[in-house]
């Protein structure tokens, strides 16, 4: 289903289960659908809710003048928990999803009760790295799409050197999905990816976070070593912190059974 968001654009949801509601939000170049085996799983004890953010998946493209800040995007989660009459939910984001779900804590504490933040990170981008994915954004504007060139520069930071070197299903997928994006997402994806690599610094916020997190991260993550997301822990009182074996950024496609045992345990208290 649609809901109807900012000046009647429309985002993509769907909806699995019955029961406490869980909105799932995805890694930046990927959808809602990375989330299946989570939602096969969980959805058999909650209600779940995989969303696509704009220009992914099926929602709608934005505007220039559109704001594409992480602080935006947290306030589009929380309209949409509203648009289903959903006053408190559970969240699980990785990559961006888990950015936003930094916002979310901070900024709308009473309508979050746990959140799992996976493979993300709350402090500004290295500029080493920022230079870098700023460079491949402007290639990819000016181009308007995403050459092999590129694709083979991306995909690989998301996986582990096995799947790499593999060409595993999930690494080849991927790059397919890469060299497919549609001619007219590419202004709004480049652009949210200039919002979510030229973040602002918040690290200094999070000891003012009340809801309890599950920090996880893979093993093998690149672009978002396990370090940061420790250092997130420390600074989040009521935190638990796991490192996920066999993983690399997309860890929940990666290694499931593992990631969906701890979220399960998370979210249940069992």
């Amino acid at each position: 289903m649609y809901v109807v968001l900012r000046e009647n654009k429309k985002m993509k949801i769907n909806i699995l289960g019955e029961g406490e509601p869980i909105i799932f939000v995805h890694s930046y170049l990927w959808d809602k659908n990375m989330w299946q085996p989570q939602l096969e799983e969980l959805s058999k004890y909650f209600k779940c809710i995989s969303i696509d953010l704009w220009g992914h998946g099926e929602s709608d493209i934005l505007n220039e003048k559109d704001c594409y800040s992480l602080a935006s995007l947290s306030k589009d989660i929380i309209d949409v928990a509203k648009s289903l009459n959903i006053s408190k939910f559970n969240y699980v984001g990785l990559s961006v999803g888990a950015m936003i779900g930094t916002y979310l804590a901070l900024n709308y504490k009473e309508s979050i009760n746990k959140l799992v933040l996976m493979d993300g990170y709350s402090g500004i981008e290295p500029k080493e790295t920022q230079s870098k994915y700023f460079l491949m954004l402007n290639s990819i504007e000016e181009l308007g799409y995403i050459p092999e060139e590129l694709t083979n520069i991306i995909a690989p930071i998301f996986f582990t050197k096995k799947e790499v070197i593999n060409n595993g299903e999930l690494y080849r997928n991927f790059k397919k999905e890469l060299l497919n994006k549609e001619n007219i997402k590419i202004k709004t994806i480049v652009n949210l990816g200039k919002g979510i690599f030229g973040r602002e610094d918040i690290l200094d916020k999070m000891e003012e976070i009340k809801n309890e997190i599950l920090f996880m991260v893979g093993d093998e993550d690149i672009p978002r070593p396990q370090e940061e997301s420790l250092k997130m822990h420390k600074l989040v009182k009521n935190s638990k912190f796991i490192i996920i074996p066999n993983a690399g950024h997309i860890s929940n496609l990666e290694n499931p059974i593992f990631v969906n045992k701890q979220l399960l345990k998370f979210l249940s208290n069992i």
